[in-house]
């Protein structure tokens, strides 16, 4: 997070309510969404997108089909995704990009609407133009939107959650001595656990530093790993939220990735 010294935004509170019922889909019906579900997803890209630049999300209303591209064979391949939505960014706005991504992926969640973060079966070079790349920025990766084939109930979505919450490293791996932490910084890192990660690989470690949640990086990370803590991050912030404590994520200058400093408790 070398650009900016906060990436944090006005929260939702729905998004919490999310978490548990956002799955990632890849094969839509193909119907295109609604103006109302697209005017509503535009003016969450454009409430998102840093006031610097530095990290955008632009809504592609309706994507061509080569945008999306499988990585063998069918591998990774998406199938009748109707909308996506661009995540544009220098080199060094991984976090941005993440945080910004899943937060428009929880708000469509809200919304009915399906989506997958893809950040590597998409052809970049037919979705820079779509979105006017600016000198010294990049498509980090592509969110698919629309209604899936087969939607299952809340009920459905919320055992999946559970499923998910298996297959995580356990929570001492990722925040040792988290049992003596304050109950705001424990439903966060719960929160951050749950975050979409590349393979599940989790590439964040939590620990106390005073008042601060401090988050650091987890061994052999991976090149979409800026991306993955930028989601992480994000999910931390709103279990803190959930738990009546609001704050900023501020760049460390001691060499950990971030900080979570608390300003206020409700």
């Amino acid at each position: 997070m070398s650009r900016e010294t906060t990436i944090s935004r006005d929260l939702e509170t729905a998004w919490f309510e999310a978490i548990p019922a956002r799955i990632s889909s890849r094969r839509f019906t193909g119907e295109a969404l609604t103006s109302a579900e697209l005017d509503r997803l535009e003016q969450t890209c454009e409430r998102l997108s840093t006031p610097s630049g530095s990290a955008r999300a632009i809504l592609i209303r309706t994507a061509p089909p080569e945008v999306f591209t499988g990585l063998v064979g069918s591998y990774g391949r998406i199938e009748g995704a109707p909308s996506c939505v661009a995540l544009v960014g220098a080199d060094d706005a991984g976090h941005e990009i993440g945080y910004i991504g899943e937060a428009i992926v929880l708000d469509a969640t809200i919304g009915d609407i399906e989506s997958c973060w893809i950040a590597l079966a998409f052809d970049a070079e037919r979705v820079g133009p779509l979105v006017g790349l600016a000198d010294g920025e990049r498509v980090h990766g592509i969110l698919a939107l629309g209604h899936a084939t087969e939607t299952p109930s809340f009920s459905e979505r919320l055992g999946r959650a559970a499923m998910r919450a298996r297959k995580r490293l356990p929570l001492e791996k990722i925040a040792p001595g988290h049992e003596g932490w304050p109950a705001w910084a424990q439903e966060a890192i719960v929160a951050a656990r749950l975050a979409p990660t590349g393979a599940n690989r989790q590439p964040c470690r939590f620990h106390m530093d005073g008042d601060a949640l401090v988050m650091t990086t987890a061994p052999k990370p991976y090149w979409t790993a800026p991306l993955d803590r930028g989601i992480t991050m994000l999910h931390a912030e709103l279990g803190a939220a959930h738990a009546g404590v609001s704050g900023r994520w501020t760049a460390n200058p001691a060499g950990d990735l971030a900080r979570f400093v608390p300003q206020s408790a409700s």
